[in-house]
C-alpha cells in the first residue's frame, strides 16, 4: 500500500500527459470528424500501453543517467511537481512538455540531494528538442510531397480517397500512440525504476520484470488520462 501510495504521484503524472498529449496524435482527425473519438480513444490506449511496455526501457535509461533518484520520497516529489506543472499549463491553454517537467524535477532532485547532475546528459537531451522539430518538419515536407504526387498519378476516386485518408489517419494515429507510450512512460515512471524494488510476476509462462510492471501501470495512467 505505500508504494501505491507514493506511487501515486506518477499515476498523477501519467494521467496528466494523457490528458494533454493526446490531443497531438488524433486532434486533426477528430476535429476534421474523419475518426469518432471513442474510436480515436480505444486505439490510442491499447497502442500508448503497448509501447509504453515493449519500448520504454530506451528513454528511461537516458533519464536515469541524467540524475538518480534513489529515495522513494524523492521520486514521488518529481513525478508530483512534474504533473501539477503539466495540470496547470494544460488547464490554462499552454502547449507544455512533460519530458521538460519531469527534468526540472530531476535537477531540482539532485540540487536538494547534493547529487552530480550529468549537465552532457542534459545538452544531449535539449538537442533531441531542437531536432525533433526540424525532423518532423522534414518528414511532413517530403511526405505531403510524395502522397500528393501518388494521389495524381494513380487518380484515386473522391470517395476511396475519404475511405484510405480515414484508414490512414487510423493506422497514423495507432503509430503516434505507440511512439508516445514508448517515449514518455519514462517521465511517468521513470524516477521510481530505481526507488522501487518490486518482484518479478509470472502469467501464464510469460516472466514481467520490475520495470515492465511499472511500465504498464503507467501505460493505464496515460490511457485513462
Amino acid at each position: 500500500m505505500i508504494v501505491l501510495l507514493f506511487l501515486s504521484s506518477g499515476l498523477f503524472l501519467g494521467w496528466s500527459l494523457g490528458a494533454n498529449d493526446a490531443s497531438n496524435i488524433f486532434g486533426t482527425a477528430i476535429g476534421t470528424r474523419m475518426v469518432r473519438f471513442k474510436t480515436a480513444a480505444v486505439i490510442a490506449s491499447i497502442f500508448v500501453i503497448l509501447g509504453a511496455v515493449i519500448s520504454g526501457s530506451g528513454p528511461s535509461q537516458t533519464l536515469g543517467k541524467l540524475g538518480e533518484v534513489t529515495a522513494i520520497v524523492g521520486a514521488f516529489s518529481i513525478a508530483l511537481s512534474a504533473g501539477l506543472t503539466v495540470l496547470w499549463m494544460t488547464r490554462t491553454n499552454l502547449p507544455v512538455s512533460t519530458s521538460q517537467a519531469i527534468i526540472g524535477g530531476i535537477i531540482s532532485w539532485s540540487i536538494f540531494a547534493r547529487m552530480e547532475t550529468e549537465w552532457s546528459i542534459l545538452a544531449k537531451i535539449v538537442l533531441s528538442w531542437f531536432l525533433s522539430i526540424i525532423l518532423a518538419a522534414i518528414f511532413a515536407l517530403v511526405l505531403y510531397h510524395i502522397i500528393g504526387k501518388l494521389i495524381m498519378i494513380i487518380r484515386i476516386h473522391l470517395f476511396r480517397i475519404d475511405l484510405y485518408t480515414r484508414l490512414g489517419l487510423l493506422a497514423v494515429g495507432a503509430f503516434g500512440a505507440y511512439a508516445l507510450g514508448a517515449n514518455n512512460i519514462a517521465n511517468v515512471v521513470g524516477v521510481f525504476i530505481p526507488a522501487i524494488q518490486l518482484s518479478d510476476l509470472t502469467f501464464f509462462g510469460l516472466s514481467v520484470n520490475p520495470e515492465q510492471q511499472l511500465f504498464f501501470i503507467g501505460g493505464l495512467a496515460i490511457a485513462l488520462g
